[in-house]
């Protein structure tokens, strides 16, 4: 079973997909080829699908009366770009064929560029069309993508990746988003410049929608050390968590954003009807003289626990911990102050933030990194005792008190993670292995086939139509 917050490991080499069997199952039936949906197309492939492998995605083609091509040529008709993040190439420009197609284009030629997902509408295969848009929660992002939960969760407190919706506190993002996110972050940390990035992500705007968004995460990748993110609640310093003096930005004096150009176009694109929705950066250099220097004896609750945070996502565990700790023994106070209606010293409102639930959520996690399992388990249970529909904190629960052989306690976290939640793939999953681990492997192809019905192309997607298809040899592993 997977550890809590599961640091899972990689999807397939070529990109998660669906498998084999599968992709060959999407083929039709035997209709007329002249009435097959490619008829006549030749059909080329950019960027890296996110329903399957360009193998499988080459026999589709060929199957739906298509040519597929490895290249671009004079005789291409349709060009595919995959929705598993941007093609953008190792060097930050858009992908060659990409390119090759645009001044086909330009030229004169009729040559169709469409989505990964409208191309399998135009198939007919809306379940898979739906399967890509579908929002995943982190931990299932976390098995496609490579990517640690720590790091989802991250950029979500940082406006990167913003929820499509929230189930008894579980985030579900979109799948785009975040692997658009990943794309972008790789290649930065490969040394490719913000520059040649936001040049390549605007060339990809005449083609590809959605680009918008990925050039204001693209901003908040690079600034990321070094801005500060005004939203609803203020002026706030992503990497602490610390909240800063507040102010207008239209009243501020000399140009507060002058001095970055990258800030200042943010900024004006941002001062619209949108500004409230999404954060506006700007640089420290800008900022810092017009905020007051704060000790770290002076921080509030929100401030300790966004540090708690940061020094996680660092490996400074013990130091989270403590930083965590704190900001709980300040909500205590808040807490009480609330109560018997006082205010204490800095606060402009008795509304209690962050949730207590969350605190301990996270100390939970920060314990457990550090070795410290049953610490973590008591602290898994202080946030369901503040927030008893709290889906994740039950989850990770189960799966810590499974990694315990603490089998009894274990099935009754996920059973009840399940009930607040039928839906989620998370505890299916994890109820699903630990019926396997506990020689109840029967009983636990109920639960596989409930969790392919959420996540038919994670990593343990193989795994679940195995066990079926040992069960039910005769049966549809999707059935």
């Amino acid at each position: 079973m997977s550890p809590p917050l599961n640091e899972s490991s990689a999807a397939n080499e070529s990109g998660p997909g669906f498998p084999p069997l599968v992709a060959e199952s999407l083929a039709p039936a035997g209709p007329a080829v002249s009435s097959l949906p490619l008829s006549g197309e030749t059909v080329t492939f950019t960027g890296t699908l996110a329903s399957m492998v360009h193998r499988d995605a080459i026999r589709m083609v060929e199957d739906y009366g298509g040519r597929a091509t490895h290249s671009v040529s004079g005789s291409t008709t349709m060009l595919v770009i995959g929705e598993e993040g941007w093609p953008l190439e190792e060097d930050g420009g858009a992908s060659q064929k990409l390119q090759q197609v645009m001044q086909l284009i330009a030229d004169g030629s009729e040559v169709r560029i469409v989505a990964e997902s409208d191309w399998l509408q135009l198939l007919g295969l809306d379940d898979h069309r739906e399967e890509i848009r579908r929002a995943h929660t982190p931990a299932m992002l976390s098995r496609l993508l490579d990517i640690p939960v720590r790091i989802i969760r991250r950029w979500a407190r940082l406006g990167l990746i913003k929820p499509v919706r929230r189930v008894c506190r579980l985030p579900y993002f979109d799948y785009r988003e975040v692997a658009g996110a990943r794309r972008l972050a790789s290649l930065l940390e490969q040394g490719v410049s913000s520059e040649r990035l936001e040049k390549s992500l605007a060339e990809l705007s005449l083609t590809i929608a959605g680009t918008d968004r990925s050039i204001a995460q693209l901003n908040l990748l690079v600034q990321d050390e070094k801005i500060l993110m005004r939203d609803e609640r203020g002026v706030l310093n992503p990497r602490t968590g610390q909240r800063l003096l507040d102010f207008d930005f239209a009243e501020s004096p000399t140009g507060l954003n002058a001095s970055s150009e990258l800030a200042s176009e943010q900024h004006s694109h941002e001062d619209s009807e949108d500004d409230d929705e999404h954060p506006v950066s700007l640089p420290f250099s800008s900022a810092r003289p017009m905020l007051e220097e704060r000790r770290m004896t002076d921080w509030n609750a929100e401030e300790w626990f966004h540090e708690g945070c940061r020094l996680t996502e660092e490996s400074e565990f013990e130091s989270a911990i403590n930083a965590f700790r704190n900001g709980l023994s300040l909500l205590a106070s808040e807490q009480n102050a609330a109560r018997i209606g006082i205010s204490l010293p800095g606060d402009d409102s008795l509304d209690v933030f962050p949730d207590p639930a969350d605190v301990n959520f996270h100390l939970a996690d920060a314990l457990y990194r550090a070795g410290r399992a049953d610490a973590a388990i008591e602290r898994y249970y202080c946030a369901i005792e503040s927030a008893p529909d709290f889906i994740e904190a039950w989850t990770q629960l189960g799966c810590l008190q499974s990694e315990q052989h603490q089998w009894d306690l274990a099935e009754q976290s996920l059973i009840t993670a399940i009930s607040i939640h039928p839906s989620n793939p998370d505890a299916l999953l994890h109820y699903a292995q630990l019926l396997e681990q506990t020689s109840r492997a029967n009983e636990a192809i109920k639960y596989w086939k409930q969790y392919l019905q959420h996540d038919s192309r994670g990593p343990w997607s193989d795994h679940a139509r195995n066990r079926i298809a040992e069960a039910e040899p005769a049966s549809d592993p999707l059935a």
